[in-house]
């Protein structure tokens, strides 16, 4: 794991979307609360909901992997935002290895001590004001999930008070709206439609009080003239209807102060406190959907911040998407990695940024989705970029530098009173590395950021992990289509190209070309009494010694066979070229300490690079005095015998 030590104890939070209001608010009072308390507060978080599909977690859950849990004092989980009990007991899991205490916030987990609101009691405040606020004849309520622990648990609640009020309660006064949009609208308009329209709906959720207001305004019912309707969880939006929504201030300063409450008895027992639950009762917040008067809150101050979030965000969208396609169309890591200096360069984006990297990312060898998965090995990874660092580009191992006492930056990061924010690098469900933030303030509109900017990075790095490797298969096919595979000299399609590049030339024209003929003496003999290895072998040093005898421009071919050889354009020492063939093969001869001989026989022709050039006719005439020469040879080995 990585390795931190500060001054300050060190606190981790493990969350999703650290924009979203109630996380943002929580985090806000937690850190202040924590740096009065010296400590400090790493937050790992992803951005996407994990909706407990616990058979299919998405890659960027890998960051909570990166946890240093070696060093840090206390783990918070805010289980209820991540949305899945196998991710919150392996970090359970990764944390009591290590012997470190863990809170939950809203999970309940055996042994692990827990802050929460009392969703319980906040639910039958909700449902006790509906029912008071006139006569209702057929009150309705809008669920959750099937099964869900949470839209259970206010099942019963609607169920036990109903029945206070004189229902008889059947399955039919329920929907399932699965606390989100569509789901909502689909059984509220089915409510519609088959005539049973209520005069009260009471949702689990805000979201789902939200749309359940909007089916039955679209249908031409009025809230609360003719339906009262209410939500839970206290949600921004909800304040901002017309009319406003009744709903539940759930608290995140008060679940903060709780948690450090927490943390610092934890610590005054040096970790040895069993486990406790602390619960925070959600406060009523009538409202204009149930017919009380308008509470606005902070409305305006929200529609603000929402409406700067937003104009801000469109000026954004323009440099992220440029900053992904220079990332994905660069052509090496460095200048790739380079494109993130854009992201601080453009103040409105983020002066805070670290990215980290797998380095095996960047091997073009191998197709990196295909090889590796979200296992962390940090091993692995490579510290290639720190907004911080003057070169912005570092290649050093992460274990080695990253999130130690000797990593100066770092360190001020972690002591600086603002919490250090990580997310995960993934892309086509794998992990490629991680990213953190510092930002020297709260600022939500920054802290909405990270998930566009992490998103820019990753779609930025994984575009050119793609495109780097399509590139490298093109350069091998074309150096296979090219080259011959045994001696690496071009054949005879490879030829051909550039030959007719050469030919078409007008600085080439009238030039004098030479053609060199080379082939193997004794090639079946080799091959009949060493093995076709050796004979490939004899190939290849005779291929090598006519490419170090030539010029650099010369086009050396294999033919076909044991037959090679080199066109030379301008003129040229081809005597002296043919010598030292011959020189490089006797010194190879003298030191191979092989038991049989590589010798060679060359034949030249020379002609001027004009409309009467014909190449066939050059390569028969060198072949005819190679052939010559392989002649002579022959009656020089018959007179040795």
């Amino acid at each position: 794991m990585l390795d931190v030590k500060a001054d300050k104890k060190i606190v981790v939070l493990c969350t999703s979307r650290v924009y979203d209001p109630q996380v943002y608010g929580y985090i806000r009072r937690l850190n202040d609360d924590l740096v009065k308390n010296n400590c400090a507060l790493l937050i790992f978080s992803i951005n996407s909901d994990q909706y407990w599909n616990e058979e299919d977690l998405s890659a960027e859950t890998a960051i909570f992997d990166v946890i240093p849990y070696k060093s840090v004092d206390a783990v918070i989980i805010m289980d209820e935002k991540i949305k899945s009990h196998s991710v919150t007991n392996k970090i359970i899991e990764a944390s009591r290895s290590y012997s470190k205490p863990v809170i939950t916030v809203d999970g309940s987990y055996e042994g692990v001590s827990r802050i929460c609101f009392d969703y319980p009691a906040g639910f039958e405040n909700v449902v006790r004001h509906v029912m008071e606020r006139k006569v209702l004849k057929n009150p309705h309520m809008m669920a959750g999930f099937k099964g869900n622990i949470f839209s259970e648990e206010r099942i019963e609640i609607f169920k036990k008070v109903v029945t206070e009020y004189g229902f008889e309660f059947n399955e039919s006064m329920v929907s399932y709206g699965d606390f989100w949009s569509n789901p909502t609208r689909e059984a509220m308009q089915k409510l519609i439609d088959k005539g049973n329209i209520p005069d009260a709906v009471i949702c689990a959720n805000d979201i789902m009080a939200i749309n359940v207001f909007d089916v039955l305004t679209s249908n031409g019912y009025s809230v609360p003239g003719d339906v009262l309707v209410s939500g839970f969880d206290g949600y921004d939006e909800a304040l901002l209807m017309d009319p406003k929504i009744t709903t539940v201030s759930c608290n995140t300063s008060e679940l903060a102060d709780a948690t450090v409450e927490m943390i610092k008895k934890i610590f005054e027992s040096d970790g040895k406190m069993p486990a406790v639950e602390r619960k925070v009762v959600p406060v009523l917040i009538p409202n204009e959907s149930t017919g009380c008067p308008a509470y606005t809150g902070q409305t305006q101050n929200i529609l603000s911040r929402f409406n700067n979030n937003f104009y801000r965000h469109q000026d954004d969208i323009r440099i992220l998407y440029n900053i992904t396609t220079s990332m994905q169309l660069a052509n090496s890591p460095e200048q790739m990695i380079s494109q993130l200096k854009k992201l601080v360069n453009d103040e409105k984006v983020t002066q805070s940024l670290t990215c980290v990297m797998n380095k095996n990312c960047f091997d073009r060898d191998d197709y990196f989705f295909d090889k590796y998965n979200s296992t962390v090995n940090l091993q692995d990874f490579t510290y290639v970029y720190d907004a911080d660092n003057e070169t912005n580009i570092v290649e050093v191992e992460v274990e080695d530098t990253l999130l130690r006492p000797d990593n100066k930056r770092f360190m001020e990061k972690v002591n600086s009173g603002y919490p250090v924010i990580f997310n995960a690098l993934d892309y086509m469900d794998t992990l490629m590395g991680y990213v953190y933030y510092n930002y020297q303030s709260y600022d939500i509109i920054k802290y909405s950021r990270t998930a566009n900017i992490t998103n820019t990075i990753s779609m930025g790095v994984g575009g050119y992990i793609n495109s780097s490797y399509q590139r490298g298969l093109v350069e091998k096919i074309d150096k296979m289509y090219k080259k011959d595979a045994l001696t690496g000299l071009l054949n005879r399609i490879g030829f051909q190209n550039l030959y007719d590049r050469i030919r078409s030339s007008d600085e080439n024209y009238g030039r004098e070309v030479t053609v060199i003929m080379s082939d193997l003496d004794g090639l079946k003999y080799i091959n009949d009494n060493y093995g076709h290895e050796e004979g490939d072998n004899a190939i290849i040093t005779i291929a090598k010694a006519l490419k170090k005898s030539c010029p650099e421009d010369a086009l050396c071919v294999r033919y076909g066979g044991d037959e090679i050889f080199a066109m030379i354009i301008g003129k040229y020492d081809i005597e002296g070229v043919m010598d030292h063939i011959k020189k490089e093969l006797a010194d190879y001869n003298e030191t191979s300490e092989k038991e049989y001989m590589v010798v060679v026989s060359c034949g030249f022709a020379s002609y001027k690079l004009d409309e009467d050039f014909d190449i066939k006719k050059a390569l028969r005439n060198a072949d005819k005095k190679m052939y010559e020469e392989k002649k002579q040879h022959r009656m020089e080995q018959g007179k040795a015998m």
